[in-house]
């Protein structure tokens, strides 16, 4: 295990590094998978740039190639990397020495080897001569082209040299500027360019200065990577101005689309059409309507107008919205309407004191989901104007609807039984009544007053809809009990029942529909 591992590492030049040679070490994990060539998870790829080999992880996300990585490495680290593999292979035959004098003599007799364990032990020999030789040739060809990089450094030196002498010794010449030299190299969009050290470096590239070899590992780690690359001699400054200027007239053009994309979106925002055709998917947003029939639309939208800017409904409106619209008369929408409503009489009665207008508020503030508001407006009817029974009636109604929306039933049952009483003929008390049971469970009860209120003029479709209402808020038992009562009743009449839809859909009505 020691020397496969050792081997890997030798084929990365990371055998200084311990946790490279480590078996199973964070390092060694990820060295081994590259090697087998599996794909480094990004939780890997962060440790790799965390441990400050930035070639090995520029490898290990295949920006370069393994050759150019080997070619990347500097003489310092790869000095580093060779007294480690020469130590490490030390230690590797010192291992074998040991283990095959250990064999020798725990073997009372001559070992036997057969020729299947010869041939194995020839094929691992074979195996190791060539990883020796192809990481010998890599480091060969590594160790020529770092000489060639060396060369270059010391002709680009030599060229800034003497195209500084040439410059200094021009009439008038004045030293450059930090901006002028970021200016030179091309720099102006790197603000460190123009403070220390990064100024102190480029001033010695633009002099012809040799940079130490911590001023050249500064640079690989700080600076961008063709400045480095013209330090360390694998870019002429001419491939480098070269590089910068492509480099520059891409970022041009692509400042230019983005401002011409930037001019278009204003342009467009602008556009007093998109400006409409925005502020009208807002508003659909906003209540939830969503249109389909283009026809529709116009109409639709000025609907929405209407409800937006606070303005109540036209009666024909209402009519069109809940017939040929009625699909798209969302809840968002429906409270909407509702509360324009309920404010509107509410004005009125605070206006006037007509009970009737408070009666009409209450009922639209039922109907928003806004019982608590309904209640106290109801309550601040002066009992003084409550003389004739209809009104009495009507109020004591209301409030009943607003106690059972509150789940006080008692309160709403008194309620309604005392309208009933001042009202016999009258059939809204009870549809309340027959409400408020069903909700109690008392189903015989309540189917009772239901039909108290059919014979008194209720509209049937008005009560099968609050039924469906009631049905769909109960559950588990209780709403297989008033399945199989109702069907018990009049299966024909209550053959929605049966239809499994109804039992899974989602509560459609507020309390105010109820």
């Amino acid at each position: 295990m020691g020397s496969s591992t050792n081997l890997v590492a030798d084929y990365y030049c990371v055998s200084h590094i311990p946790a490279a040679t480590i078996p199973n070490s964070r390092l060694n994990g990820i060295l081994v998978g590259m090697y087998q060539g599996r794909q480094l998870t990004k939780n890997s790829l962060d440790f790799l740039q965390r441990q400050n080999l930035p070639g090995l992880y520029r490898l290990a996300c295949g920006e370069i190639t393994h050759d150019a990585y080997v070619a990347g490495l500097d003489p310092t680290y790869l000095n580093r990397y060779q007294a480690a593999k020469a130590a490490n292979q030390a230690k590797e035959a010192e291992r074998q020495r040991l283990a095959a004098h250990y064999v020798s003599r725990k073997t009372t007799h001559p070992v036997r080897k057969t020729a299947e364990k010869r041939d194995w032990e020839a094929e691992r020999s074979l195996r190791r001569k060539r990883e020796r030789e192809a990481t010998e040739a890599v480091l060969t060809a590594q160790r020529a082209r770092q000489a060639e990089w060396k060369a270059q450094r010391e002709r680009n030196c030599e060229l800034a040299a003497a195209a500084y002498l040439s410059r200094a010794n021009t009439p008038g010449y004045a030293e450059p500027t930090a901006v002028d030299l970021a200016r030179y190299f091309h720099l102006e969009h790197v603000t460190a360019a123009v403070f220390p050290p990064m100024r102190g470096l480029l001033e010695a590239l633009f002099r012809g200065r040799p940079l130490t070899g911590e001023e050249l590992t500064y640079l690989r780690q700080s600076a961008p990577d063709d400045l480095y690359r013209l330090a360390f001699g694998q870019l002429t400054l001419d491939m480098y101005i070269q590089a910068a200027t492509a480099t520059e007239t891409a970022a041009l053009e692509r400042k230019a689309r983005e401002e011409a994309a930037e001019a278009a979106r204003i342009a467009r925002e602008n556009d007093p059409a998109y400006i409409a055709m925005m502020q009208r998917q807002a508003l659909y947003r906003k209540y939830d309507v969503s249109l389909t029939d283009e026809s529709l639309i116009p109409r639709m939208t000025k609907l929405l107008q209407e409800i937006d800017g606070g303005n109540r409904l036209p009666k024909e409106e209402l009519t069109w919205l809940v017939t040929c619209a009625k699909k798209h008369f969302s809840e968002h929408l429906r409270n909407a309407y509702h509360r324009l409503e309920a404010d509107f009489h509410a004005d009125q009665y605070r206006r006037t004191q007509d009970p009737w207008n408070a009666v009409n508020a209450s009922g639209h503030y039922r109907k928003c989901n806004q019982s608590d508001t309904a209640l106290e407006l109801i309550d601040s009817v002066v009992p003084a104007r409550l003389k004739q029974p209809k009104v009495r009636s009507a109020v004591l109604t209301t409030r009943g609807g607003a106690m059972r929306d509150l789940g006080r039933h008692k309160e709403a049952i008194h309620m309604g039984e005392t309208a009933h009483t001042l009202m016999p003929q009258d059939y809204r008390p009870c549809t309340l009544l027959g409400a408020v049971h069903m909700e109690l469970r008392d189903f015989g009860k309540g189917h009772e007053w239901y039909e108290k209120a059919r014979k008194r003029g209720a509209p049937e479709q008005g009560i099968d809809s609050e039924l469906r209402s009631i049905f769909q808020q109960l559950d588990g038992a209780d709403r297989e009990a008033m399945q199989r009562f109702l069907l018990a009743e009049d299966s024909d009449r209550y053959s929605w029942l049966k239809d499994a839809r109804y039992q899974q859909a989602k509560k459609q009505l507020g309390p105010g529909n109820r």
